[in-house]
This record gives C-alpha cells, sequence and structure tokens, in this order.
C-alpha cells in the first residue's frame, strides 16, 4: 500500500501545474513555461506522462484539433477519454472548461482518485471488454493511439466501440506517433524496428496510424474524416524542444521490460543493451535528425 499524503501531495502539484500552464495566454510564454516546468525537474523522477502531454501540446498548439472550443466553454458538454493514464490530458481540460464534464478510463488506476476537479471522473476498465457507456453518451471521444497494445482485430472492435458511444453530430479524435523520418540514426532505426517487429509477431497493428484514416471512411454512419501532423527533432538539433524529447526516449527505452525485452530481441546483454542507450545512441542524437511525427485523426 502506498503513502496516501505523498500521493495527495503530487496529485496537488499535477493541478497546480496544470492551472498555471494554462493562466498563460501568450503562446511564446507557454512555450517558456514547459521549458522552465522540464527544466527545473529532476529528470529521473519527473513524471514523463505530464510532460508528453505538455509537449504534445506544444507542437500542436491545442490539446485536440476538432471544432469543439466554443461548445467546451458553453458547457454540458461530454468528454471521454480511453487509456487516459494519469489523467493529464482530462486534467488540462477541466481545469479550463469547468462547465463541462469529463470521464476517463484505464486498465491501470494511476489516476488521481483522492484530489481532482468536480467535474472530473476516472474509471478503471478496459475498452477491449466493451464500454459499459450507453449508445450516443458523449460529445467528444479521444484515445491516445495506443498501437501496441491492441491485435488488430481488437483494433476493429475498438473503433466500433469509439462510434457507438459518440452522439451523432459528435466528434472522434484519435492521436498517435507514425514512424519517423530519420537522417543517418542507424542506432535509433535499429531500436525502433526492432520494437515494430516485435509487436508485428504479437499481432499488434503498428500501422494503423497509417490507415486509420480510411478505416473510418470505411464507416457509413461518420461524416468527414480529417487528418493532420506536427513533427519535431529529437536531440540537440532540436533545440531545447529536441532535448526534452531526447530525454522522454531515452527514459523510455531504459525502462526495465523494454530492457529486457528489446536486449533479448536484439540478442545482446542487458549490459550491452543500456550501453547502446546511454552511450552510443546518446552520442548518435548529437549528429542526427531525427524526426518525432505526431498525427491528429
Amino acid at each position: 500500500m502506498g503513502n496516501k499524503n505523498s500521493h495527495s501531495k503530487q496529485e496537488q502539484l499535477v493541478i497546480k501545474n496544470i492551472q498555471e500552464f494554462n493562466q498563460i495566454e501568450s503562446e511564446k510564454e507557454r512555450h517558456e513555461k514547459l521549458l522552465e516546468y522540464y527544466f527545473s525537474n529532476d529528470t529521473d523522477s519527473i513524471d514523463r506522462f505530464h510532460v508528453f502531454h505538455f509537449l504534445k501540446q506544444h507542437i500542436f498548439q491545442s490539446n485536440f484539433s476538432s471544432p469543439i472550443e466554443d461548445k467546451l466553454i458553453k458547457g454540458e458538454y461530454k468528454v471521454l477519454e480511453i487509456g487516459c493514464g494519469p489523467g493529464t490530458w482530462l486534467l488540462d481540460l477541466s481545469s479550463k472548461y469547468d462547465n463541462s464534464n469529463f470521464v476517463g478510463i484505464d486498465i491501470e488506476p494511476i489516476f488521481p482518485q483522492e484530489i481532482k476537479p468536480n467535474n472530473v471522473e476516472f474509471i478503471k476498465a478496459s475498452i477491449s471488454n466493451g464500454l459499459s457507456f450507453g449508445d450516443n453518451e458523449f460529445d467528444f471521444t479521444h484515445i491516445e493511439l495506443l498501437r501496441l497494445f491492441y491485435t488488430v482485430d481488437q483494433w476493429d472492435f475498438i473503433l466500433t466501440e469509439l462510434i457507438r458511444v459518440t452522439k451523432p453530430g459528435g466528434y472522434i479524435e484519435v492521436s498517435g506517433r507514425r514512424r519517423e523520418n530519420v537522417v543517418r540514426a542507424p542506432i535509433f532505426c535499429k531500436i525502433m524496428d526492432t520494437i515494430y517487429a516485435s509487436g508485428s509477431r504479437r499481432n499488434l497493428d503498428t500501422n494503423l496510424i497509417y490507415n486509420l484514416k480510411s478505416k473510418f471512411e470505411l464507416q457509413s454512419n461518420l461524416g468527414n474524416v480529417h487528418r493532420t501532423e506536427e513533427n519535431f527533432v529529437i536531440g540537440p538539433n532540436g533545440g531545447k524542444i529536441g532535448m526534452i524529447a531526447q530525454d522522454l526516449a531515452l527514459g523510455y527505452f531504459k525502462a526495465e521490460p523494454l530492457v529486457k525485452t528489446l536486449s533479448e530481441e536484439m540478442g545482446v546483454s542487458k549490459e550491452e543493451y543500456k550501453n547502446m542507450i546511454e552511450k552510443d545512441l546518446l552520442e548518435e542524437f548529437k549528429q542526427s535528425c531525427s524526426e518525432s511525427i505526431y498525427v491528429r485523426i
């Protein structure tokens, strides 16, 4: 059992940071706040989920691309996020649009359970088992592309569920990452190719982001389908934002479950793998222009 007081303080800090971020109107100041928030923390203990949220918000200049701003401000708008994680995206929106209501679900209950705005509800659940909500319940449904979690068949079911719970005239937004444009980065390519190959062997739909638009267009009860992309360079060549992205990437690659899986897939020891990440990949980022590309549909 965890320390409840420590957990509550962490929840308070996250909400405080989000509220401060939302009070900034200037994009330049928001950019500076992101850098200040990131570089003032110990990168070994910082919650990368929260930083990643603000990074995506910065590159897209928004938390969503659907035309729902006026509706959220007006209120009585109901939003669902699938795979909400620690709830950063929902906490951000709920503090800005306090007349609307927000619901997040995740199989892992790492979202705030004690301290949260009154217009947010978190539920432990998995969409792969079907959503417990009624038909046409939400005005806006959002999901980060969990491409390394679900199989091809599961994604067909998930898309059906997203459509079912979204009201006629509502919006569905799926965001995720597509394969990077890489210049002079063989180590980074090798790591990412290994991740994709491992996923493919488990029948995971690693290419979903490429054909998601066409999957939606096959649905007769959906309107227009739009796609937007933004990108940034990982590492020093991408400036301070690139350095944040680099640290997020290194932290992800050094996570223990991935260390075990990728070292085995590559046929090297854990020590050799860690050395490749901490020394070789770090040096490669200094010389390369590895683009990370994020997509919203």
